[in-house]
């Protein structure tokens, strides 16, 4: 199949790449904004069934004024001073006026003289927005409270700052599009860099950047026309993984080929061709690298697609763009790329030309090495990747999203205001809502209020408040500690829900809010963990399998591909936790994480695996193809690898911590997949399995090679 693609391809390259512009303009011009279909509201991602969810519900029933995106507007001296009798006043007054302005998306603006501060120091406005985080009436509300704040102060000697879950939201979508332009700059210098110098060719250098940038935005309006027709929604964080994604991915598929290519023309070259051999060898090189690149893609959608498995939506909705993106980069692997190759014929590695094979590379010598040696190889690269992976152990999660924001981030530098004159808690009260069959008794509600008092690690309990139709009731709960804190999430989870649900025969009881939220996330996150690592395991076995039509190699390499997520997890926790002193990392990382480093890493596993196996069916013995494997395809792995390492690197400059953990990680994992699993581990493996790495494939008779040379164009 793969042959009459690379045939039809190149006899074609006109049309392809026709269709190609057509089929993309079409796209780009007529699908839907993604930006349409993004939000950041967690509640969104949850499913109905679950406490949070249930208490959303019962808020937006019986309080509705009440039960939208809130905000603390924070209000201190600019000196420091505390609040003089005129200034307290002065912030009341501002609660006044806000309240009165009507600002549209803003339910209420409160201020009482329970909103100062016991130290004297600041007063902490409520705000309640008409609408859930991420919606945009609330989005668009929370610049027009900072500036009418800001310019109602203006020479009075007082500041404000807007922090809680609406302002949180905001800022966060600003720094997750600033990460986006980052992200992008960084990924197109070092794909430039890199392919330009691996190459020697301005042409191979500019060629990926050009139709990788175009296959993102067909990507972007694919992802946006599924969301318009399943009715979904996507998370923030989409965009940042797509711009990686492709251009990780991508330029590994077109690094593979380029290398192929490259390899048989030299091999033609060194055989005495004097004819124009650029097709043929194009041909070659794309039926044996498609083979590769469609079983490595393959791999990867089916990892992603196992995230549809999982009840969070904001792991489901990453999916179908992830699917997507790898779906339509592989098709541009096999027409496209190929096609544009054909067109450029020899310009493609102008000035320089393919250039001729060294027998004396750092690899070659690798690979005589692992040959003559491979039990030595496999243990070194073992012992330091389970050295690495005992760091996994101390994995500690966070759902502090505000702490992972830059400090200089306006709702960061107010809620460190509000924390230093009241309890965190007062960030994002716990809302405990009653609903009874009936009229409620107010008296039933004390056994509530005092059982939630009681509760180690509750700063205040508000007085119940009734509904309109006397049904239901609402009570706040502030902690004592930041809402976002595991401790916090401990207290909600287990003795506030077990307070708040015995407290009131007869009625139900649900516990709300953002600290519950997360509980609810962190429960079904364990579940769905639980289910995607091993669905995704076995499926990348069985295709593995398929594709190397053995036993124990897909076995190998499932075993190595384990470990590499391991050390990887290990990595990122001995320098998050260990080095860099964080609280903890984020709580997404490992089942992303395991994704990516699976998926992706079992790219490079796939190509030497694949060679390895052609060798072996030539006729080499397992360690002459080893050694030939690692000569030839190691450089292809280590470049792709560098290039995709350095690509997931620029995420850790965005200033997100979440960002930068999953760029520190997912580079870490490749780096040990590129430069050790595939070209080292794997090899050693297969030339002490021998025989039984293959089996059941049979190869033909062993060839002596005598002087270790292979045939001048190996099949």
């Amino acid at each position: 199949m793969f042959a009459y693609i690379a045939r039809t391809v190149v006899a074609h390259p006109w049309q392809v790449i026709a269709a190609w512009v057509v089929a993309a303009i079409a796209v780009i011009l007529f699908a839907p904004s993604l930006d349409d279909y993004t939000t950041g509201n967690q509640q969104t991602f949850l499913p109905s069934s679950f406490e949070s969810s249930e208490a959303q519900a019962v808020g937006n029933q019986y309080f509705p004024s009440l039960s939208g995106a809130t905000g603390s507007l924070v209000v201190v001296r600019a000196d420091d001073a505390p609040l003089s009798p005129t200034d307290q006043q002065t912030a009341l007054n501002l609660a006044t006026s806000l309240q009165n302005s009507a600002i549209l998306g803003v339910v209420s603006v409160q201020g009482s003289p329970a909103s100062l501060s016991a130290d004297g120091k600041a007063a902490a406005l409520q705000v309640v927005f008409d609408g859930q985080p991420g919606d945009d009436r609330v989005n668009d509300a929370v610049p027009v409270i900072r500036g009418d704040a800001e310019q109602q102060l203006n020479g009075t000697g007082l500041v404000s700052g807007l922090t809680g879950n609406a302002a949180i939201q905001v800022d966060t979508t600003a720094a997750y599009d600033n990460a986006d332009k980052v992200i992008t700059i960084a990924t197109v210098i070092v794909i430039l860099a890199l392919l330009g110098l691996i190459f020697r060719s301005p042409v191979i250098a500019v060629l990926p950047v050009l139709v990788i940038g175009v296959v993102l935005s067909v990507v972007t309006g694919l992802t946006a026309v599924l969301a318009d027709l399943f009715d979904f929604q996507v998370s923030t964080s989409l965009q940042s993984i797509l711009v990686v994604v492709l251009f990780g991915v991508g330029t590994d598929y077109i690094v593979f080929l380029l290398f192929r290519y490259r390899e048989r023309l030299r091999q033609q070259a060194a055989a005495g061709s004097t004819t124009d051999t650029h097709r043929e060898a194009l041909v070659f090189s794309t039926d044996v690298v498609g083979r590769v690149v469609a079983s490595s893609a393959l791999t990867v959608i089916v990892a992603f697609a196992a995230l549809l498995l999982a009840k969070l939506g904001s792991l489901t909705t990453l999916a179908p763009g992830l699917i997507v993106a790898v779906a339509v980069m592989l098709v541009t692997a096999l027409t496209l790329i190929p096609a544009v190759f054909t067109v450029l014929g020899r310009h493609l590695f102008w000035p320089l030309g393919p250039g001729h094979d060294s027998p004396h590379t750092p690899f070659a010598s690798i690979g005589t090495a692992i040959g003559r040696r491979p039990a030595v190889f496999a243990i070194a690269v073992g012992v330091v990747l389970i050295a690495l992976a005992s760091f996994a152990s101390g994995y500690k999660s966070t759902y502090n999203t505000l702490g992972e924001l830059p400090s200089d981030t306006p709702s960061q530098q107010a809620f460190d205001t509000l924390d230093q004159s009241f309890p965190a808690g007062a960030l994002s009260p716990t809302q405990v809502y009653v609903v009874a069959p009936g009229p409620l008794d107010p008296a039933s509600l004390t056994p509530l209020v005092t059982a939630l008092t009681q509760v180690p690690g509750v700063s205040s309990v508000a007085p119940p408040r009734p509904s309109q139709d006397g049904r239901a009731a609402l009570v706040n709960v502030v902690l004592a500690d930041d809402p976002y804190s595991n401790a916090s999430l401990d207290l909600v989870e287990g003795p506030i829900r077990d307070a708040a649900h015995n407290a009131v025969p007869g009625s139900e009881v649900v516990v709300g809010g953002q600290t519950s939220t997360f509980v609810d996330v962190r429960a079904q996150l364990a579940a769905d963990t639980r289910l995607v690592f091993p669905v995704a395991a076995v499926a990348i076995a069985l295709i593995l399998a398929l594709l190397l039509l053995a036993v124990l190699a897909p076995l190998n390499l499932l075993v190595c591909v384990a470990l590499t997520f391991v050390a990887t997890l290990g990595a990122v926790v001995l320098l998050f936790l260990h080095g860099l002193g964080y609280d903890g990392i984020d709580f997404s990382i490992p089942i992303v994480l395991y994704l990516f480093v699976v998926a992706i890493g079992t790219d490079y596993n796939i190509l030497l695996a694949s060679r390895l196996r052609e060798e072996f069916r030539n006729g080499y013995t397992p360690r002459e193809a080893a050694r030939i494997a690692v000569s030839n395809d190691a450089p292809t792995v280590a470049a792709a690898g560098l290039i995709l390492a350095l690509t997931f690197a620029s995420l850790t400059l965005t200033g997100l911590a979440n960002l930068a953990e999953l760029g520190f990680g997912v580079a870490i994992g490749v780096a040990i997949a590129a430069f050790a699993m595939a070209p080292i581990l794997v090899p050693s493996l297969s030339a002490l399995e021998r025989r039984a790495f293959w089996w059941p494939s049979r190869q033909k008779a062993t060839i002596d090679t005598g002087d270790d040379r292979e045939p001048a164009v190996p099949r």
